[in-house]
């Protein structure tokens, strides 16, 4: 059965063949799902996300047919170590671990896939290191430049291990499951000090120096989706989820799938 919105699995299937590994990155433990075979695709899940909804969604189920998923969980997420440093956070630096997994499981090249903060990830990951991706997918989310001295008064919040900012206010419409499901599983002082290390990068990514294929799909429900216009001259794909707001435009994986599986078939990917 899964639940909403993040369409979690509750029993596990027999079937499953996903096998869960691990690997050190700057000294950290760096946890990633392994299933499938064939072009390898790795998913980047967002803040108080983890490797696990990627598969619980139906994600990795769809994708196992024709490639190799590694889903991981970022340093802070999962069952990855969950440091309080925000220096730990910085974006060049976690891009080093996702690639850190990348060569613990044998992979040269991979589509990068991430959703919402996965999306700066992956964004930070293609820039440093282009010879190691064939492609990218921006989820609900794109790299920019980021605002390092203006205060987060939502992660300074989480920092002091207090949730209700972040619950309360009006980005989010979490469901009260949810809410529970990421108090329970995540530790709020590493999600604080990754939102403030994500902050403190500065300038994730520049699209204009990703030469990879490159799709984008943004939620837009109730209004004109956050794009910038310039994006056009760049080649990149542009695909809106018009009756998605943030957590649907993940949940809402019958919408999600086909956008992307027609991408990577029509790039060869």
């Amino acid at each position: 059965m899964r639940g909403y919105p993040r369409n979690r699995l509750t029993v596990r299937p027999d079937d499953e063949v996903v096998l869960t590994r691990s690997t050190q990155s700057r000294g950290y433990r760096i946890s990633f799902d392994d299933a499938g075979a064939g072009p390898a695709i790795v998913l980047i899940p967002g803040g108080t996300m983890s490797a696990g909804d990627w598969r619980d969604a139906g994600y990795v189920d769809h994708l196992v047919g024709s490639h190799r998923v590694l889903s991981v969980d970022p340093v802070g997420l999962g069952q990855s170590d969950k440091p309080h440093d925000p220096g730990v956070y910085r974006l060049p630096d976690v891009a080093t671990d996702i690639v850190a997994v990348m060569d613990a499981a044998g992979v040269d090249r991979a589509v990068l896939w991430g959703y919402s903060y996965g999306a700066s990830v992956a964004g930070a990951v293609a820039v440093q290191y282009p010879d190691r991706v064939s492609g990218v997918i921006f989820h609900d989310g794109l790299p920019g430049v980021l605002a390092d001295d203006a205060p987060d008064l939502d992660a300074e919040a989480l920092m002091r291990g207090d949730w209700s900012r972040l619950w309360d206010g009006p980005a989010f419409t979490f469901s009260a499951a949810d809410r529970r499901y990421d108090e329970a599983f995540n530790d709020p002082r590493a999600i604080g000090a990754m939102w403030l290390g994500e902050r403190r990068s500065g300038s994730t990514a520049d699209l204009a120096r990703i030469s990879v294929p490159t799709l984008v799909m943004k939620g837009r429900k109730g209004g004109a989706a956050d794009v910038p216009e310039s994006i056009d001259a760049l080649g990149v794909a542009v695909e809106f989820l018009s009756d998605c707001d943030h957590l649907e435009a993940f949940s809402r994986v019958d919408l999600v799938l086909p956008i992307a599986l027609g991408f990577l078939a029509s790039r060869g990917l």
